[in-house]
């Protein structure tokens, strides 16, 4: 019987183990809490966990519900995040994170309010009105020995560290200057774009050592802090700029990791329609890929034609149309991100975002159910 990491790690290998690997409870895939609740009434699961963090509206790691949905991946998490909304505000709905930023509750979710450093460009607002984080602080990797090494002596499943932090460099220098005015210094002032991103990296990559030091021989893979470089349509900047800017932050996040596990696998999560940076992910040593976003513009087949045997592809499901629809629709879904995706390995099956609220819970097991009854390899539809 193959191990459910040892089939995680022939996908990475692009060669087809005995099914598809599946994957939930991610960074960037998770299950918001009032799906996760009605999942626990349905699987008959009684009480929930402990949350494992606070200021966010996936709150919970249950492996009792992975176990239960037949999925081959397992999470450790940091006891704190940079960007996470814990520090109570003005009032009921104001929160602000590390960097001091303030973030604001609309039931269920919270969204950044204005950026500290909205209103100025000078060099010296960098260090006067942003917080940068303290990581000498012990809560910042709380636990995450001891689940790594749990998981990876006592469970026979693939050990994945989530995210250090919710968002990347991009995204978190467009929370502190806001988007709009970061895609603009990005064009016509460079030297304050650069030094914003230079001090968002320094602190990212302090965390993601201090994962690394702390459990980094049991991980099986990592996840670099997300971020978003594109929308439904086209990234959000040109080749040249992500090159210019975001690619020597990523590569500094990644040298990180390679110093201290060079075995250890590395997945980039970006929503959005980034085909074309695809050969630069390749170039920077990304592993794997989430969540190839199943949009209009993207043609998923011919990605996998093109870049199959180079990156794994984590995701492909359809959160916003199929998952949301009829038992026939989950289970069409399914089947079409298993041929599109599937053949010769390098792919793990899982949603491409979180799973919302307005998911039917019963879907989220037809999803898991129909994947491994089709997913076996080789792939037929036919079944």
């Amino acid at each position: 019987m193959i191990t459910p990491r040892q089939r995680v790690l022939t996908a990475l290998q692009h060669d087809e183990p005995d099914r598809v690997p599946l994957a939930l409870g991610g960074g960037p895939y998770g299950v918001v809490d009032e799906l996760y609740f009605q999942l626990l009434k349905l699987l008959e699961l009684s009480e929930p966990v402990p949350p494992f963090r606070s200021g966010h509206t996936i709150s919970y790691m249950d492996d009792r519900l992975l176990e239960k949905l037949g999925t081959d991946l397992r999470y450790c998490w940091p006891g704190l995040l940079p960007n996470s909304p814990i520090i109570s505000g003005e009032d009921d709905q104001t929160f602000y994170d590390s960097y001091g930023q303030m973030w604001i509750r609309a039931k269920p979710y919270y969204y950044t309010g204005r950026g500290i450093l909205a209103d100025t460009s000078d060099l010296a607002d960098l260090d006067r009105l942003v917080h940068w984080p303290d990581l000498s602080d012990p809560r910042w990797m709380a636990g995450v020995e001891e689940r790594a090494k749990t998981l990876r002596t006592q469970t026979e499943y693939f050990v994945v560290m989530r995210m250090v932090s919710s968002h990347g460099p991009f995204q978190t220098a467009c929370d502190l200057r806001g988007t709009e005015n970061f895609l603009m210094d990005m064009a016509i002032n460079p030297s304050f774009a650069t030094a914003l991103l230079d001090r968002v990296t320094t602190v990212q990559e302090g965390l993601l050592r201090l994962a690394m030091e702390t459990a980094g021989q049991y991980f099986d893979m990592i996840e670099l802090p997300g971020d978003d470089y594109a929308g439904n349509r086209n990234t959000l900047m040109s080749l040249s700029m992500f090159r210019r800017y975001i690619k020597p932050c990523l590569f500094r996040l990644i040298q990180v990791i390679r110093e201290i596990n060079p075995e250890v696998k590395i997945m980039l999560h970006s929503d959005g329609a980034i085909s074309s940076l695809i050969p630069d992910l390749i170039d920077l040593g990304v592993d794997v890929i989430h969540p190839l976003e199943p949009l209009p513009v993207t043609d998923l087949a011919g990605i996998k034609k093109q870049f199959g045997d180079k990156i794994t592809f984590l995701g492909g499901i359809d959160i916003s149309h199929a998952l949301q629809g009829s038992e026939e629709d989950v289970i069409h879904e399914v089947k079409t991100r298993l041929e599109q995706l599937a053949q010769g390995g390098g792919y793990i099956l899982a949603p491409s975002n979180h799973l919302q609220a307005d998911i039917p819970a019963a879907n989220v097991i037809t999803l898991y159910r129909t994947a491994r009854e089709y997913g076996r390899y080789p792939i037929t539809m036919n079944a």
